[in-house]
């Protein structure tokens, strides 16, 4: 296995894979990680893949990605022999192994495309966090919870700040196979104006600078969705906090025109 050398991002892998497992969010091989680059290396013509969506944006950059069957718990303890370096091509048509882990995630072509919108988007955000939290799969099952405004307002209006982390909302992609480059598709272009988005049944992609960053907007998430089981297990249908409470909270923090 070649070696790589990307002491900060391989610590951000190491640290929210821990935080990843203790919170049960994780299970087995379940959910993925990437962070996306700027490589020296070059790629070499014979290393070249065809990739089956072109990522322009990508051209020469580099993405970091958990492997195929890796473990968050595992990350945990040493990131290094399951976070593999893949190179794209300079026409943005083709990727190639680098270093470190040669066997990435099923789910590649989706992180390419991803990271391709974020970086005409929202090239800040380099870090694209996958995981499966069992209180926001179970709001798939809800009637009604089919689509991001209807989530978003039941959900965020739940906790006074979470509508102000989260002011753009949550998106949402009906259920798709697992790693299919279709439903990377459907979540590059929810996160041209979210940082969340909820797959249906199946799980929550995040976004940040860092998947620190990404791992804390996923938390806000969460939280809210806890309040809403726990309240529902009570016997109490929620409210929530009014859309004129909501507009003038985000209003005196700047954020109103995010909504």
């Amino acid at each position: 296995m070649t070696k790589f050398s990307f002491a900060e991002q391989l610590n951000d892998f190491k640290i929210t894979s821990e935080w990843l497992a203790r919170r049960g969010w994780s299970e087995a091989a379940g959910g993925n990680m990437s962070i996306r680059i700027d490589a020296l290396t070059k790629l070499h013509e014979d290393d070249h893949i065809k990739l089956p969506v072109e990522v322009p944006y990508l051209a020469g950059k580099a993405v970091l990605l958990t492997g195929s069957g890796t473990r968050a718990r595992e990350i945990g303890e040493n990131p290094e022999p399951h976070i593999g370096l893949f190179k794209i091509s300079d026409d943005g048509l083709h990727y190639g192994w680098i270093a470190g882990n040669h066997n990435p995630s099923m789910e590649l072509p989706a992180h390419f495309a991803i990271h391709n919108a974020l970086e005409r988007h929202r090239p800040e955000d380099k870090a694209i966090l996958h995981t499966h939290p069992a209180s926001l799969i179970s709001l798939c099952h809800v009637p009604g919870f089919d689509n991001s405004k209807t989530i978003s307002d039941n959900i965020l209006s739940l906790q006074s700040e979470a509508r102000l982390i989260l002011p753009e909302g949550i998106g949402f992609v009906e259920h798709e196979l697992p790693g299919s480059l279709e439903l990377g598709l459907k979540s590059a272009e929810q996160l041209t104006r979210h940082h969340l988005v909820l797959w249906q049944y199946h799980g929550l992609l995040a976004t940040g600078e860092t998947l620190a960053g990404a791992f804390d907007k996923l938390e806000v998430f969460e939280k809210s969705a806890r309040v809403y089981w726990q309240l529902r297990a009570a016997g109490i249908d929620p409210v929530g906090i009014s859309e004129a409470e909501t507009r003038k909270t985000l209003a005196a923090f700047g954020r109103l025109n995010r909504y």
